[in-house]
């Protein structure tokens, strides 16, 4: 994990260092009644959880990177071996000067802090195409090369609704994916996820209440049926 994250820094700073006048930081917190992970409830269902982030974007470089964190405010102690830190890093840039299609590739580090030496993190890489259209259309996939060893398929869409004349002023976002995996050693359905949240944008900073329902295959959610909700706190600043 040192050498990778090694390798991250040195990229991060020399981008930086290229682009320190276009360079956007966004923070977030997000407060949820459950912490639920490509249709699966991670840790204990019904239970607070706090999850911050901050990620960088280097100006029209098409590069970003951030870190992430999860913890649960209730039944500490139970619940610290799904404490999380992701770190991620990002390059997004479309294929062609005027096409509508866009490509991304990257790379994350999942960090367990309180599990076992040989369970604390593992790696995952990669690449989605995504459509420049009302709706958003992506399709990514990723695989997880460290501790799982398996692949996720995602079909995603999504809009947004302005709820108002102003184009600043609140909107209705509505969003829904269906994803395939081998998680398991069993290649399937792994989950289908419906999403709807409304911003309330104030100057740099937002507020968004949320909400998420997702059907799980067996394999993945005993429950089956997921639900969560909370809210979301945001800022941005930087660029020129």
């Amino acid at each position: 994990m040192k050498k990778v994250l090694g390798i991250l820094a040195a990229g991060l700073l020399m981008v930086g260092a290229v682009s320190a006048q276009e360079t956007t930081v966004d923070a977030s917190l997000d407060v949820l009644s459950g912490y639920i992970w490509r249709g699966g409830v991670i840790g204990a269902d019904n239970k607070v959880v706090l999850q911050p982030g901050i990620g960088l974007g280097f100006g029209e470089s098409g590069l970003s990177a951030g870190i992430w964190g999860s913890a649960f405010m209730q039944s500490r102690g139970a619940l610290d071996q799904v404490d999380e830190i992701d770190l991620w890093i990002d390059y997004s840039t479309s294929l062609g000067e005027d096409s509508p299609l866009g490509i991304s590739v990257g790379f994350t580090e999942y960090y367990l802090p309180s599990l076992s030496a040989g369970t604390k993190h593992t790696e995952e890489a990669y690449i989605g195409l995504s459509l420049d259209h009302a709706i958003a259309p992506s399709l990514t996939f990723y695989y997880d090369f460290g501790t799982v060893d398996a692949w996720y398929l995602v079909l995603a869409g999504g809009t947004d609704v302005p709820l108002g004349e102003s184009e600043d002023g609140p909107a209705l976002s509505i969003g829904a994916s269906v994803a395939m995996s081998d998680y398991a050693g069993k290649t399937g359905l792994n989950d289908v996820t419906a999403t709807a949240s409304i911003t309330f944008p104030a100057g740099q900073f937002s507020i968004t209440p949320k909400v998420g329902l997702t059907y799980a295959d067996d394999k993945i959610n005993i429950d089956n049926t997921s639900f969560y909700g909370g809210v979301g706190i945001s800022m941005s600043f930087g660029g020129e």
